[in-house]
């Protein structure tokens, strides 16, 4: 399969995960996700689709339940011509009781899945951290609205942020 059609058939499974999701979400605003003997709530706010549109493109991010232990996330950048220019799945799941953040980008780590630790919490955030990654050694996300994120990666004096709107 070549680079586009894989990038299309991951979108089309991420997209029907979604819409499956959504047909038996509930409304507390947090979900449970169960990995052995462990329970940890996830904030529901950041189900679905966000987008930030730039001048250089526009950046995507996607999160799913895929069922009780574990949630996927996919984010991605698309140049104005169409073409994607970076990728990346992400993995949300509980291990030994604590909540991780876990994305694997194919050209940076060897294509190896790097591990995020969940260090803070609020109704209206989550903060995963690596002090031992190179960059970024922070992620945030923030609930702004029901339909807007602000959400940054940070670490060794830089920061990258991104706004995003719910796409619906």
């Amino acid at each position: 399969m070549e680079g586009k059609d894989m990038i299309r058939l991951s979108i089309i499974t991420l997209c029907i995960i979604t819409i499956l999701s959504a047909c038996s979400s509930n409304n507390s605003g947090n979900d449970t996700i169960t990995g052995k003997n462990s329970k940890v709530i996830v904030p529901t706010w950041l189900l679905g689709n966000w987008q930030m549109k730039t001048d250089n493109g526009t950046v995507t991010e996607s999160w799913a339940k895929a069922n009780d232990s574990l949630w996927i996330g996919s984010s991605y950048f698309i140049l104005p011509n169409g073409d994607t220019a970076s990728m990346e799945s992400i993995r949300l799941a509980t291990i030994a009781d604590t909540l991780y953040y876990m994305p694997t980008v194919s050209n940076q780590n060897d294509g190896r899945e790097i591990r995020f630790k969940e260090t803070e919490r609020t109704d209206t955030s989550i903060v995963f951290e690596n002090p031992l990654h190179d960059f970024p050694k922070r992620i945030v996300y923030i609930r702004t609205s029901d339909s807007t994120i602000y959400a940054y990666v940070a670490g060794n004096g830089k920061q990258l942020d991104f706004n995003y709107n719910k796409m619906r």
